[in-house]
């Protein structure tokens, strides 16, 4: 039988691991590469938030186009790094020498680290644009905005596990609320032209709901990992305590043998 070579590895201080096979780190980078430019993205995105929420009466449909343009890239990104970081962990299914084994459980084990760290950070900074869109949706409709969601959308905090989940809802709910409020409207008011500010509420709205759905695909891949990792602890304290109760018997076995060498000696 002719063996499989070994995927090269290479050290990954970036991403707090070592011996990482470079496929996956050439994959990691791509992600870590693709949010720094996300990241400016927002930050230019913001200033465009910040100059159409101010009072003006010019047709500003160019500045609302420019923003869901920026919107939907932004969005796309969040999900191309999903897409990148899945790929991480897909492994073909097929029998393992004994030799390997070992190997190729080390080295499964590292892309699930790799993927958990990942996906932590994309979740991360898709929740705190998610969050801005929140607040900006709130802002245009001329709504109060709790401190927290403030918090949220500056970076000053985060919030994850059940606070996270939790907040995902209420930002759906937020923008269903948002979508009805703007159907209202144009319901009660059939002469007057809201159909630029509905078009604009609805896609902060979907917004919201795509990623809002992205916090949960990867809420996935992080509980997933953090399970592993947290069997990983596991047994390593089962096989400290093992070896703890191992000695303990050596000892024992010691006591007991050097006892019966003194009865022989003295018989």
């Amino acid at each position: 039988m002719v063996s499989t070579p070994s995927p090269r590895t290479r050290r990954a201080p970036h991403l707090g691991l070592t011996n990482v096979r470079d496929d996956r780190v050439d994959v990691a980078d791509q992600v870590e590469e693709i949010l720094a430019r996300t990241q400016a993205k927002i930050t230019a995105l913001d200033k465009l938030h910040a100059k159409h929420a101010l009072p003006g009466f010019s047709d500003r449909s160019a500045e609302e186009r420019e923003i869901e343009a920026a919107t939907t890239d932004i969005t796309k990104d969040f999900r191309r790094c999903h897409a990148l970081i899945q790929r991480i962990g897909a492994e073909p299914q097929h029998a393992f020498p004994p030799d390997r084994r070992a190997q190729h459980a080390n080295e499964a084990r590292a892309a699930k680290n790799v993927q958990r760290g990942l996906a932590a950070k994309v979740q991360e900074l898709s929740a705190t644009f998610r969050k801005k869109q929140r607040v900006y949706m709130e802002k245009l409709q001329g709504h109060a905005i709790k401190n927290q969601d403030l918090l949220i959308a500056s970076g000053a905090i985060s919030l994850r596990g059940t606070d996270g989940l939790e907040a995902v809802d209420e930002d759906i709910e937020a923008a269903t609320a948002s979508r009805n409020q703007s159907q209202a409207m144009e319901w009660a008011s059939p002469g007057l032209d809201l159909r630029g500010r509905d078009r604009e509420l609805t896609e902060i709205a979907r917004s919201i709901a795509q990623l809002a759905e992205l916090f949960k695909d990867l809420s996935v891949l992080v509980i997933d990992q953090g399970t592993l990792l947290d069997s990983v602890e596991y047994n390593i304290e089962q096989t400290a305590a093992q070896v703890q109760d191992a000695v303990q018997e050596l000892n024992e076995a010691t006591r007991c043998a050097m006892f019966c060498a003194l009865c022989e000696d003295d018989d």
